[in-house]
């Protein structure tokens, strides 16, 4: 018997609250053995720099290894997240199905920020910010 392969293209929804988690986790913690610095660009467009992203502001990381400055915006962590998604080298599934009443699939997927650990959100920020994955 043969066994084939589909490919499958998935629409996610990322909230504000998914954008300012993931942004937290890696500022506190996620991304400061390469990130040497994070820098508001402009106004504070939220109370906290973590929530500059999820409002359409833009971060500034200095790395500190290579002298490089990467500018993060809401577009580049989406595409991050994206990416990581992706990846079949992931170490956790941070997508969930949505269910309907009667507990079927809804069709519709989103973020579950709770398996969205120090190494998940570095990893989604160098996908945003790199491309690729660079360190760890």
């Amino acid at each position: 018997m043969n066994d084939f392969k589909v490919k499958v293209e998935l629409e996610v929804n990322v909230t504000q609250e998914d954008i300012d988690d993931i942004v937290t986790t890696a500022l506190e913690g996620g991304i400061n053995y390469w990130c040497r610095k994070a820098e508001v660009v402009g106004d504070y467009l939220g109370e906290y720099a973590s929530e500059q992203i999820s409002r359409g502001g833009t971060l500034k990381l200095h790395d500190s290894e290579e002298n490089e400055v990467y500018e993060l915006t809401r577009d580049k962590l989406l595409d991050g997240i994206k990416k990581y998604c992706e990846d079949v080298n992931r170490p956790y599934d941070i997508m969930y199905s949505g269910m309907n009443s009667v507990g079927c699939s809804s069709g519709e997927f989103g973020l579950d920020c709770s398996m969205v650990d120090a190494t998940v959100a570095d990893m989604i920020i160098q996908y945003a910010v790199m491309g690729e994955i660079v360190y760890g």
